[in-house]
């Protein structure tokens, strides 16, 4: 738990680390041949350096194939991309409204670099000192409420509160004990809210947002509240958001129903394969090969299971598609990979990582399964009838 002290530390930390923004129309972004190659765009013709994938990013946004943004960069094709970027903005000035479409340049402050390119504006996103104000009147009002763990990494920022009542779920396994409350998240142009919890035996965080859908029958929660601007009428209707939630000691209805069946539900393939890319996506030493066979070993020893056994029967696994792969049962059960996932998400490990937040969410994103879309192998079963 963060005390009051350590999050004043924090909060100046926090502050200091939130990314800059500038809003920009794609008419006013410069993309040269050199500037490809050497990492810089200019401005109004002020030059700004950007980081690695920058350019990869903007093609995506203004709709270039990435594999074919990649191969130009990759082949040393600076200058057709550079043609390409440049006639694809004016097309989209000329034939429609581009030309008044709002984006965000996200800079790393610390480091002055461009990081990413997104659309939309920052007006649906509080300042991180607001978000910061916010956290401490929270505390002060709740003393039932601790904050758990708060960061920030690239403009997306988490700080997660707990109710201080642990609820057991005895027929789920004797371990099997919570605390529950709610996140205040940031991307570069949203402050939202969703639900979290902590399952105490290993102190392992998860992000929930477990809303409607079909096999949830239509279950609404309205545990989803954007958060953009701190007038009165706004703020009042946040705080009743908690009060609502605390109500209910903060537990999503259902919760029980997804512990048990991602308990008794085995994981696919895709799904572990999934898990491991966000790992390793988050890790800050990507290319180590030492560090991808260590993570497999000791936390998804299924993934090489799984391999090996759909070679001993002829099948290539790398070479399917995401269906085939969600297809394929595993050893390990969705609850293994969710706390395998919030363990390192949440615990120091033989690890280094950029955002252990992902790692949480992810988590989060495949309990929610459960009540969604459903967890690839969930109804299995039903293909004997």
């Amino acid at each position: 738990m963060i005390d009051t002290q350590e999050f004043s530390r924090l909060k100046t930390q926090l502050v200091n680390s939130d990314v800059i923004t500038k809003q920009i129309t794609l008419d006013k972004i410069d993309v040269t041949e050199d500037g490809i190659k050497t990492g810089y765009i200019k401005v109004d013709g002020s030059v700004l350096s950007v980081g690695p994938g920058f350019f990869q990013k903007m093609a995506k946004l203004i709709n270039v194939n990435t594999k074919l943004a990649s191969s130009f960069i990759k082949n040393d094709d600076q200058a057709l991309y550079a043609i390409l970027i440049k006639a694809i903005k004016q097309y989209k000035t000329i034939k429609g409204s581009a030309s008044m479409d709002k984006y965000l340049l996200i800079a790393d402050p610390i480091n002055h670099q461009v990081l990413d390119i997104v659309k939309g504006k920052a007006s649906g996103r509080l300042s991180m000192s607001s978000i910061c104000d916010i956290t401490e009147k929270i505390l002060n009002d709740n003393s039932h409420m601790s904050l758990e763990s708060a960061g920030i990494h690239r403009g997306n920022a988490s700080f997660n509160f707990i109710n201080n009542n642990a609820i057991a779920f005895p027929d789920a396994g004797p371990d099997e004990e919570f605390k529950f409350g709610f996140s205040i998240n940031t991307t570069p142009t949203t402050t939202n809210m969703s639900l979290y919890n902590q399952r105490l035996v290993c102190s392992n965080g998860m992000t929930v947002n477990m809303g409607s859908g079909q096999i949830s029958n239509q279950v609404n929660i309205a545990n989803s509240f954007s958060l953009r601007s701190l007038n009165t009428g706004n703020l009042e209707r946040f705080f009743n958001q908690i009060k609502t939630l605390n109500a209910t000691g903060f537990v999503p209805p259902s919760f029980r129903e997804a512990l048990i069946s991602t308990q008794d539900t085995r994981a696919s393939f895709a799904e572990i394969e999934n898990a491991v890319g966000t790992i390793m996506n988050q890790m800050q030493d990507t290319d180590n090969p030492k560090s991808y066979k260590k993570l497999l070993d000791s936390y998804f020893p299924a993934f090489r299971h799984t391999v090996e056994r759909a070679g001993k029967a002829g099948l290539d696994i790398y070479g399917m598609n995401q269906n085939q792969k969600s297809n394929i049962k595993t050893q390990m059960s969705i609850w293994d990979v969710i706390n395998n996932l919030t363990f390192l998400g949440s615990n120091n490990s033989e690890f280094e990582f950029l955002n252990k937040q992902a790692l949480k969410t992810t988590g989060g994103q495949l309990f929610n399964k459960t009540l969604t879309t459903g967890l690839d192998l969930q109804y299995s079963k039903l293909q004997l009838i």
